[in-house]
């Protein structure tokens, strides 16, 4: 007779919790060092909250150029008062296509690129300085109630630089900051796309240990995972007739435009993760002309690499093609402007270490933060596709981006630039 033996489930319970322990990082606890930098910050509320009011008085749209080198001045005389000398990188005027009238250019102004020599790990600290809101927007100043902050930018991303700018501070303070060689590029036009600075971005990348970028930490959580992010600009030629006396010698744009704009978004796919979104769209001269031309703007979300070079070549057919009339003859035509602006963000292991790590740090400070996945993009998805382990959500914890309801947690001010400090300190040391 054979025996059996009977091992208690509580056992397997103790063994696979152990297991599971084991796997997470071993982060040492708050050094004293690190308490002096967490205790400095814990004066700083006022002076932090001061600093951001300032900042989202300041329209800082991506196309109010002024308003944008404003930010930039001011962030730049706090980083050379740190040790850091600075620079600027130069934008560009991008000229897009566009109909007769609506004269669709992007003028981008320059970008702030500040360094810091050290002995130890090279970080690369990333932030924008635009927002969403041009100065005719009637969401233009900060505001408080209680723990409450409301106003353009104030999660994305103004809150964020402020962290940064305070966690090295705090580092300064406690004199850890020369062990880290740190390099801080704040762009001009995130929220475009990135679409000057994505050259430097890259660049820096392949120069550096570590990337950190201070996007909003939405409601509490890092985000591991992003979609690629594409843009379009499509314009269609027809011939203008008149409405009523002429009609048949008309090539309607947008009628034509209609038609595309079909295709375009049934490209979207959920099971796969595509979406495809036509978000502006103009075109015309009168409601008694044929129209001669019509536009559109399109946006793309894309999970693999693969779909968003696929999705283009889509797009390619569908710009081509004449959908509206049997014989086209030449005279309907169509231009474009395509960009695969942010690649996918698709993790690694150094960086989901980084990502384990700060949460772990996040602990010792009695910070519980989530993780998730984000079809929104950030400038971490660039560096990280050029092979530097990147974490980007170290910002305040914010809703309610590109929107007047848009808002920020102000005891996370604080709670943020700890965590950065510490995780920074840390990282050098690696």
């Amino acid at each position: 007779m054979t025996a059996t033996l009977r091992i208690p489930a509580c056992f397997w319970l103790i063994l696979c919790g152990a297991l599971a322990l084991a796997q997470e990082p071993v982060e040492p606890g708050i050094s004293a060092e690190e308490r002096a930098m967490i205790s400095w910050l814990d004066d700083r509320e006022d002076e932090m909250l001061a600093l951001l009011e300032r900042i989202i008085n300041i329209n800082s749209g991506s196309l109010n150029s002024a308003g944008v080198d404003a930010v930039a001045a001011i962030f730049d005389q706090e980083l050379r008062q740190l040790g850091f000398s600075t620079s600027r990188l130069p934008g560009a005027l991008i000229e897009m296509p566009s109909c007769p009238g609506s004269d669709y250019t992007v003028d981008l102004t320059d970008h702030l690129l500040a360094r810091r020599p050290g002995s130890g790990s090279r970080l690369l600290l990333m932030g924008h300085l635009d927002t969403v809101f041009p100065p005719d927007s009637p969401f233009q100043t900060f505001r408080r109630e209680g723990d409450t902050m409301f106003g353009p930018g104030v999660a994305d991303m103004h809150g964020g630089l402020v962290v940064m700018l305070y966690a090295l501070k705090a580092l300064a303070e406690a004199g850890a900051l020369d062990a880290a060689a740190i390099t801080v590029l704040l762009n001009s036009d995130e929220e475009m796309g990135s679409l000057t600075s994505r050259q430097y971005l890259e660049e820096e990348a392949l120069n550096h240990d570590w990337g950190l970028v201070y996007e909003s930490s939405g409601a509490d959580t890092m985000t591991r995972q992003r979609k690629g992010i594409g843009q379009a600009r499509l314009v269609v030629h027809g011939r203008a007739a008149h409405a009523g006396g002429a009609h048949e010698q008309g090539l309607s744009a947008i009628k034509e435009l209609a038609y595309k704009i079909v295709e375009i978004e049934n490209m979207t796919d959920y099971e796969s993760g595509v979406t495809v979104n036509v978000g502006v769209v103009n075109g015309g001269e009168a409601r008694n002309t044929v129209s001669p031309c019509a536009e559109a703007l399109i946006d793309l979300r894309y999970p693999q690499r693969e779909q968003g070079v696929d999705a283009v070549a889509r797009w390619a057919e569908i710009f081509d093609r004449v959908y509206s009339y049997p014989v086209d003859g030449g005279e309907i035509t169509t231009e474009s402007y395509v960009n695969l602006h942010r690649p996918p963000k698709i993790p690694t292991p150094e960086s989901d270490y980084l990502l384990d790590k700060t949460i772990a740090i996040g602990r010792l400070l009695g910070q519980e933060i989530g993780i998730t996945d984000s079809g929104g993009g950030t400038d971490g998805s660039l560096t990280q596709a050029m092979g530097l382990p990147t974490l980007d959500s170290l910002g305040i914890s914010g809703t309610g981006a590109h929107s007047n309801r848009e808002e920020g947690r102000v005891s996370s001010l604080i709670e943020r630039a700890a965590l950065s400090a510490v995780l920074i300190h840390r990282l050098a040391r690696e």
